[in-house]
C-alpha cells in the first residue's frame, strides 16, 4: 500500500501545461490529510487507444475522484465552450468521462471491483465567483480562486459527488492505481526468461570458430587452448562430427565421467575418459584387469595404469582403427594418457583443447612441446562477462587481470550461513528460490569444492526437498546435479551454487575459478560467515 500523498512529489510529470503545473503546487500543499492524488495516471484501451487523467485522486472510504484540466480563460459563449476566445473540440468534461470507463475496467483487471469513479474539472488560471450552471458540471468545477483553499475545496466537492455511494469494501483498489501509474520500475527477468535469453545467444558458433575447423586439413596437430566459456567444448564437438561426415571414425577423449556421459547425450558416441577407454581397449584383447575382478574392485592404482598398459599391450595386440582423436580438457590428462592417446591417433589427426588456467595438477605434461601447432579462442561465450571477469581473480596471478568491476547482483550473490552445519539447509533455500523464479531442476548445478570424499553434498541423494545425482549419472540431463568442481569440469549449467568451501583446502584458487565459470545466467556461494571474510573477493560481493 503506498503511502497517501501527491505522486510525484515535487514536480509534476513531464508537461508543457501551466494550468497542470499550478494544480500540481496546489496539491503538493493543500491535498487533503490521508488522500492520495497521482498527476498523469493514463491506461490503455486497445492497439491504438490511450487514456490520460490529468488528475486521480483517491479517498479512502470515498472512491476515485479523477479531475480534468484545462488552461487559460475558460467561458461559455451561446451554448459552446471557449479556451482562451477559441472553441474547444470538445466539452471539457467528456474527455475525463471516456477515461473513466477506461480506468473503471483496468482496476477491475487488478482488483476485481472498482469504487465509484466522480469526475470533476479544474480551471486553474480561470477566476471565478460562481461556476457554470451546466448540468453536466455544475458544482464539480475548480477555479483559480480555490487554489489556495484547494483542500476545503475538494473535500466540499466530495461530500457533494460521494453523498449517495455506498464505500468501497476494501483500500486494495488504491494500490490497483498506484501500479496503473508505476511510481518504480527496475527492469528484472526472471531465471526462467534469462536462461532462455542466454541459451539463444550461446547456440551459434561465431566466424572465428567456424575458421578455426576449416583448419583441419591443414593442421593434423593442434592445441587449442582458451580460457573458461570460450566455446572450447563447443568446437571440440563440431569438429568430431566434421571429422565423421569426413568418413573417419573420431574418439572423443576426455578426463571426466561426466564430461564424457555429457557428450554421449549430444550424439557423441565414441566418447570415453581416457581411464575407460583404455580399459574398454584391454577388454577387447582379451587382457584381464586386476586378476579379473568386477570393474567396481579396481583399486586407483589400477586406474592409473590403465592407460600405459592398453598403449604397450592391448593395441599392439588388438590394432583399434580411428582416424582421429579429439581430447577435451586435455591440461588434465596424465602422461600415460597421453601415450595412450599418441598410439591411438598415429598417422591422424590429434586435436586438443585445453586451459592451462584450470589445470588442478601441478604435474601434468607441457602440450605446447606435444603439439607444435596452437591458436587460442579468446571472446567468452558462457559466463555473463560480469562474472567471468569476476572469476578471473582466481586465475593464475600472471594471467588474472584484476578489475574492480562489481559484479550485477543477479549474476552472483553471496549467502552467508550461521555455521557450517547450516550450510546444507541455506542450499535447498537458494535452489528453491531458483525453482520459484522460473528455472527447473535440470538447470540447476550444486558444486562442491571438496573432493568427493570429503563432501556431503555431493554424495546426498536429497538436498531438502530436492532430489539430486551425479554429474555423470544417466539421466543426469533431466535433474539437479549435486557434484564436486572436478568431476563438473566441462560442463555447465545455468545457475550454479557453490558450497563447502571450507573443505577446498588445497588450491582453493582453482576450484574456485572452476566452480564459478560453470554459470552460463548466474552464480550464488553458500559460506559461512568465517569462511567469506576470509576471502576479500567474496567479501567485496558479500
Amino acid at each position: 500500500m503506498p503511502e497517501p500523498g501527491l505522486y510525484p512529489q515535487g514536480t509534476p510529470r513531464p508537461t508543457t501545461s501551466r494550468a497542470e503545473q499550478a494544480l500540481h503546487r496546489a496539491l503538493g500543499e493543500k491535498l487533503p490529510k490521508g488522500w492520495f492524488a497521482w498527476h498523469s495516471l493514463r491506461v490503455r484501451a486497445g492497439a491504438r487507444r490511450e487514456g490520460e487523467g490529468d488528475f486521480v485522486l483517491a479517498i479512502p472510504k470515498r472512491g476515485i475522484l479523477v479531475i480534468e484540466v484545462k488552461g487559460g480563460a475558460i467561458e461559455v459563449s451561446g451554448g459552446h465552450w471557449l479556451q482562451n476566445g477559441r472553441p474547444m473540440k470538445e466539452a471539457p468534461r467528456d474527455q475525463a468521462s471516456r477515461y473513466r470507463k477506461k480506468l473503471k475496467s483496468h482496476v477491475e483487471k487488478i482488483h476485481g471491483d472498482c469504487p465509484w469513479i466522480a469526475v470533476a474539472t479544474a480551471f486553474p488560471e480561470t477566476p471565478f465567483s460562481q461556476g457554470p450552471s451546466e448540468g453536466a458540471i455544475a458544482g464539480a468545477v475548480i477555479g483559480q480562486q480555490d487554489l489556495p483553499y484547494l483542500d476545503q475545496a475538494l473535500e466540499a466537492l466530495v461530500a457533494r459527488e460521494f453523498e449517495t455511494i455506498r464505500p468501497p469494501r476494501d483500500r486494495r483498489w488504491i494500490d490497483a492505481l498506484h501500479q496503473l501509474w508505476c511510481e518504480t520500475w527496475t527492469p528484472t527477468l526472471t531465471l526462467g526468461d534469462r536462461n532462455k535469453l542466454r541459451a539463444e545467444e550461446l547456440v551459434a558458433l561465431d566466424a572465428d570458430q567456424l575458421q578455426l575447423l576449416d583448419m583441419i586439413e591443414q593442421n593434423e596437430r593442434m592445441l587449442v587452448s582458451g580460457g573458461p566459456g570460450t566455446g572450447k567444448t563447443l568446437v571440440a564437438r563440431e569438429l568430431y562430427r566434421r571429422l565423421e561426415a569426413k568418413g573417419s571414425e573420431p574418439v572423443f577423449l576426455c578426463s571426466t565421467r561426466a564430461l564424457a556421459a555429457g557428450m554421449r547425450a549430444w550424439g557423441i558416441e565414441r566418447s570415453w575418459t581416457v581411464p575407460e577407454f583404455a580399459a574398454h581397449l584391454l577388454g577387447r584383447a582379451g587382457i584381464a584387469i586386476q586378476g579379473g575382478e568386477p570393474l567396481s574392485q579396481w583399486t586407483s592404482e589400477t586406474w592409473a595404469m590403465l592407460s600405459l598398459q592398453a598403449a604397450a599391450d592391448a593395441l599392439p595386440a588388438a590394432p583399434f582403427e580411428t582416424g582421429a582423436v579429439v581430447v577435451d580438457e586435455a591440461q588434465d590428462l596424465t602422461d600415460d594418457d597421453w601415450s595412450l592417446c599418441q598410439v591411438l591417433a598415429e598417422g591422424g589427426v590429434l586435436w586438443a583443447f585445453a586451459d592451462a588456467g584450470q589445470s588442478f595438477w601441478r604435474d601434468r605434461l607441457n602440450l605446447d612441446q606435444l603439439l607444435p601447432a596452437s591458436l587460442c579462442l579468446t571472446t567468452r561465450y558462457r559466463c555473463p562477462e560480469a562474472l567471468a571477469r569476476y572469476a578471473d581473480r582466481y586465475r593464475a596471478v600472471e594471467e588474472r587481470e584484476m578489475v574492480d568491476a562489481l559484479v550485477p547482483f543477479d549474476e552472483l550473490r553471496v549467502v552467508r550461513a550461521a555455521s557450517e552445519s547450516a550450510i546444507e539447509a541455506k542450499v535447498a533455500i537458494e535452489i528453491d528460490k531458483a525453482i520459484s523464479s522460473g528455472a527447473t531442476a535440470s538447470d540447476i548445478a550444486v558444486i562442491s569444492l571438496a573432493g568427493l570424499t570429503r563432501s556431503s553434498l555431493a554424495v546426498a541423494e536429497r538436498i531438502g526437498r530436492h532430489e539430486v545425482v551425479r554429474a555423470d549419472h544417466p539421466e543426469a540431463g533431466e535433474h539437479l546435479i549435486s557434484d564436486t568442481f572436478l568431476r563438473f569440469k566441462g560442463l555447465e549449467r545455468p545457475w550454479v551454487i557453490v558450497s563447502e568451501l571450507y573443505l577446498g583446502g588445497h588450491r582453493y584458487d582453482v576450484r574456485m575459478h572452476v566452480a564459478l565459470t560453470r554459470a552460463t545466467v548466474g552464480c550464488v556461494i553458500v559460506a559461512t560467515g568465517e569462511q567469506i571474510d576470509s576471502d576479500e573477493r567474496l567479501v567485496r560481493v558479500s
